[in-house]
């Protein structure tokens, strides 16, 4: 025997007791989200691509959706497809549930749970704000760049930790950011290890580690190298760094940003979050295609 379970029938007695919450988008974070018998809106910037969620009744809002008799569901969720907005409404007391939401082709993980008292009537997701890049207040005189200049803004900061002991002139003045914070790109793991401030060049000054993630070898071009806030993108004005990787190899490399290509100065900050930049290319390693280019030769007579 089936049971007919339609639409959300809602009373809102209660909805004055329920909050109304905002909540950053990341899909490295899970949300725990407080509901009831009462309908809880969850609301997200852009259309939501999909829901999925394990014991519960999810609908499109429309026809009237049938279940087994004696289906222990624990919670209602109705979504429409292209809106931006889901409804979640428990089924059972004390129920919990993982219900996942794809969107802009992340999966954001919300923790439903049911309570008695205090649930979000309304859940805003909104996108995390993006701040323009950190420059610096009161800088000096723009600098000309010069390769003289850079070769040496590269060697200062990667003897910066004996300059800053032995000789501190040369050195003084300069910003120092250990951030060991890794960038993924699909083909490269980019671990910025250090980034250096030097004021009076105006100058920002990166030392990475790379990593081939692939399992072939990685044509790189360090020319390419560019450093990324916000919506801001500022390429390299020298760089040093391997041009190729084996699969899983890992190399250290650096580049500067020296001024503005248009010679003004760039005033950046060593606190930014930058992201790195490099253009990248896939081979077969070489044995794998020789192996190949013998396989597929004509056998000798």
């Amino acid at each position: 025997m089936r049971t007919a379970l339609l639409g959300f029938l809602v009373a809102f007695s209660g909805v004055s007791a329920q909050t109304i919450r905002e909540f950053v988008l990341d899909p490295h974070v899970a949300i725990d989200l407080p509901v009831s018998r009462e309908v809880t809106t969850i609301t997200l910037p852009g259309a939501i691509t999909a829901i999925a969620g394990a014991d519960m009744l999810i609908d499109d809002g429309g026809a009237a959706t049938e279940v087994e008799e004696g289906t222990r569901l624990r919670f209602h969720v109705t979504h429409a497809k292209g809106a931006n907005f889901l409804l979640v409404q428990s089924l059972q007391p004390d129920a919990t549930a993982t219900l996942t939401v794809i969107f802009e082709n992340a999966a954001h993980v919300l923790q439903l749970r049911t309570v008695a008292t205090q649930p979000v009537a309304s859940a805003i997701f909104k996108r995390p704000v993006v701040g323009a890049p950190v420059k610096l207040s009161r800088p000096p005189e723009p600098v000309r760049f010069t390769p003289r200049i850079g070769l040496s803004l590269l060697d200062r900061a990667r003897a910066y930790p004996v300059l800053v002991k032995s000789l501190p002139a040369a050195v003084e003045g300069v910003t120092l950011r250990a951030q060991g914070r890794k960038v993924e790109l699909p083909d490269l793991e980019i671990e910025v290890q250090e980034v250096y401030r030097f004021p009076k060049e105006d100058a920002v000054v990166f030392l990475l580690n790379l990593r081939n993630r692939t399992d072939q070898v990685l044509e790189l071009a360090p020319s390419t190298f560019a450093a990324r806030v916000a919506n801001e993108r500022f390429a390299q004005s020298i760089a040093n760094g391997p041009r190729t990787l084996q699969p899983g190899e890992a190399a250290e490399a650096e580049f500067a940003i020296i001024g503005m290509p248009d010679g003004t100065r760039n005033d950046l900050s060593a606190d930014n979050a930058f992201t790195i930049l490099i253009h990248t290319v896939r081979r077969e390693p070489a044995d794998t295609a020789a192996a190949a280019a013998a396989a597929s030769a004509p056998p000798s007579s």
